[in-house]
């Protein structure tokens, strides 16, 4: 249930359409918001005269007979839990930026003393590379006892609370900003994980409910998600990227930033190496590096070891042949002999262990990130 008490913010908040200079402004100019209730109550606007006329009069709207009421049992309805800049349950951390948010609302847990909070970050148009690293540092954090934070965006910020979440047993392992309102699923492909984000997670925006996923709401979003975080890590980003923005704002607000390398012909490594090289962002190739910055120590890089001669006899053609480069079923079929079934079976067994990972179009090629083979 909403507490009554963070009526006159709700109240406010829906009137500025969640502009924090607008809330702010008012803010300083009433002490207690209830003096402003009750001035737009009566049609005194004068001391509200920093406000547009569009402003007041969605205060004005907000003042209405039932309107507060008919929103709290929205958010009631809908499971939408509020928490306010003046409340003890908001987070600390966003309370340092400029410009905090001065309403959250979330669905899931919403945990105030968040040890490691750390953003992941990305292009949507990100690599298979760029996918397996997601998850890997995601679900390696979280291990180490993280909490990823993310923009729930297709490509590596979803990845990345995917890892977050395949931590079976980890208490709050992931939340994710939104760029629209709580209540809108963006982008739609990502629904379940919004689901599951909500049940074994925190979901938050500082947007009113039903506000559209609009181009200019992501950029304000981006303050959230590194204002959130110790550090921001950004795993593939091109030239010109939302990631960059993140990156940059972080550094603003004097957050760490990390950066996965990639090679100089990738399109998606262009924004990450230049980070690297202006000074931006520090290189860091295993969850260790992060983890060191913080004085978390040396959790490892969560790589397996595995003897080439502890497979069978088809896992190791198939080990061999993978070597040489990715190889779909056809090929493996002709390169290592044996039947259908067995081949699909043992590529199977391969795959859950993770020694080779499956590539779009049944392409199969060898896990490097999650096993090391000793020969």
């Amino acid at each position: 249930m909403i507490d009554p008490a963070l009526r006159p913010e709700l109240w406010l908040h829906y009137g500025v359409g969640s502009d924090p200079r607008k809330f702010a402004a008012v803010r300083e100019e009433y002490y207690y918001l209830e003096e402003a209730m009750e001035d737009v109550a009566q049609g005194h606007m004068t001391r509200l005269g920093m406000l547009s006329g569009e402003v007041c009069n969605r205060l004005k709207e907000a003042m209405g007979s039932g309107f507060m009421d008919r929103y709290v049992r929205w958010l009631d309805k809908n499971g939408v839990n509020v928490v306010t800049s003046t409340s003890y349950e908001y987070p600390a951390l966003l309370q340092q930026i400029p410009d905090p948010p001065p309403v959250l609302f979330y669905k899931g847990t919403l945990n105030m003393d968040m040890q490691l909070p750390i953003a992941i970050v990305g292009t949507r148009r990100c690599t298979e590379y760029g996918k397996e690293v997601a998850k890997k540092f995601g679900r390696e954090l979280v291990k180490a006892g993280a909490t990823i934070v993310s923009g729930l965006a297709t490509g590596i910020d979803g990845y990345a609370a995917l890892g977050a979440l395949s931590v079976e047993g980890a208490q709050d392992p992931t939340v994710a900003v939104l760029g629209c309102g709580i209540d809108v699923v963006y982008p739609q492909g990502n629904e379940k994980l919004y689901k599951a984000i909500a049940e074994r997670g925190c979901l938050m925006t500082e947007f009113l409910p039903k506000t559209p996923p609009l181009p200019y709401n992501f950029p304000q979003r981006n303050r959230i998600i590194s204002g959130l975080s110790l550090g921001v890590l950004v795993v593939e980003a091109g030239e010109r990227s939302g990631s960059a923005v993140t990156a940059r704002l972080a550094l603003e607000q004097g957050r760490e930033v990390f950066a996965i390398p990639g090679r100089i012909t990738d399109l998606m490594s262009v924004g990450t190496n230049a980070m690297i090289r202006r000074g931006e962002a520090k290189a860091v190739t295993s969850v260790s590096d992060i983890l060191e910055e913080f004085g978390e120590g040396d959790a490892g890089d969560g790589v397996q070891t595995v003897a080439f001669q502890s497979l069978s006899p088809l896992e190791q053609r198939v080990v061999k042949a993978l070597t040489e480069g990715e190889k779909n079923e056809d090929e493996l079929l002709q390169a290592c002999g044996g039947g259908v079934d067995e081949l699909i079976s043992t590529l199977t067994g391969l795959t859950f262990s993770g020694i080779i990972k499956q590539l779009p179009g049944s392409v199969y090629a060898l896990d490097t990130l999650e096993t090391n083979i000793v020969y």
